[in-house]
């Protein structure tokens, strides 16, 4: 039976009866073809669900139904990107089924349900590098995972989850530690740090990094006796780059989940779990020959 893992409802401007949706490899726009409508605002509810919910009944009226790629898992409905409150409904690079209501009564109501269909992460597709590349000679396997496996999809460990979590209106309500969308990246309240988000050496960084996002992360570190890091933290596929044995510091990296970030611009990081490394681990493989080098295999400090 198919659970409804969280749920949000806001109110938003509609033009001319159209919403679109941000946060799909494109736009896809809804309208209501049957009502007239110039600009109102609307209340909408949005639904994230474990798997294809059950139909809505008679109350309410299908305007829309279809499959979409999501790229972090986190979506804003709205004219505008922006206008919405960003709303986590899975798993990054999984496609997705949508519907789309409106009650039958008053038109001013809408309704959206969210569901993971599969895994449709391509390190071709979805994690070519940034900058010139050469063509990829060789293709190497490919992670694939289940939506049960994802932060995303799990309830939260203190409890506060309950059957269904109701998500808060508006974009910044917290400071990102105590924030919906970390807190469901984090379920398992594994320990979190900051990062800069353009440290000196990631001036020339071309990504773009996005809550829900996982990455490889670069910092400068003390050395340790032991090798690892003094906060314990930065474990996840890790490689130390380059050892200042004068200077008593290492440059080492590692692959993290993005759960936000702060107002002064610092990334609120957790290390990625195996199966969000795993992804990274391909991509960096499958692109090493095109982009003339690659990443090493992990070391301690």
């Amino acid at each position: 039976m198919a659970r409804l893992l969280r749920h949000l409802d806001e109110v938003l401007y509609a033009q001319y009866g159209r919403l679109c949706l941000y946060g799909a490899t494109d736009c896809p726009e809804f309208s209501d073809e049957e009502e007239e409508m110039y600009h109102e605002n609307v209340d909408v509810r949005l639904e994230a669900w474990d798997a294809e919910p059950p139909g809505l009944g008679p109350d309410w009226r299908p305007i829309g139904r279809r499959s979409f790629t999501a790229v972090t898992g986190v979506i804003e409905m709205g004219v505008l990107d922006d206008s919405g409150t960003p709303f986590l409904i899975g798993p990054p690079w999984f496609e997705y089924g949508l519907t789309v209501h409106v009650h039958a009564v008053n038109c001013l109501r809408w309704s959206l349900r969210f569901w993971p269909v599969r895994d449709v992460f391509d390190p071709l597709v979805h994690a070519r590098p940034m900058g010139p590349v050469e063509a990829v000679s060789r293709r190497v396997p490919v992670p694939v995972t289940t939506a049960g496996q994802w932060a995303a999809m799990r309830p939260d460990a203190t409890g506060r989850s309950g059957s269904s979590q109701w998500w808060p209106a508006g974009r910044r309500l917290h400071p990102f530690a105590e924030s919906p969308l970390a807190r469901a990246l984090n379920p398992g309240r594994m320990p979190t740090f900051l990062l800069p988000s353009r440290p000196l050496h990631e001036e020339l960084d071309l990504r773009d990094k996005e809550p829900g996002s996982t990455y490889r992360a670069w910092r400068w570190e003390r050395r340790t006796a032991d090798g690892r890091p003094e906060d314990g933290n930065l474990l996840a596929g890790r490689i130390v780059h380059v050892r200042d044995v004068p200077g008593g510091r290492v440059l080492a990296s590692g692959i993290v989940t993005l759960l936000g970030e702060e107002e002064d611009g610092r990334h609120y990081v957790r290390d990625a779990e195996p199966h969000e490394a795993a992804r990274v681990l391909c991509a960096e493989e499958t692109w090493a020959e095109g982009t003339g080098g690659g990443q090493k295999g992990p070391t301690s400090g």
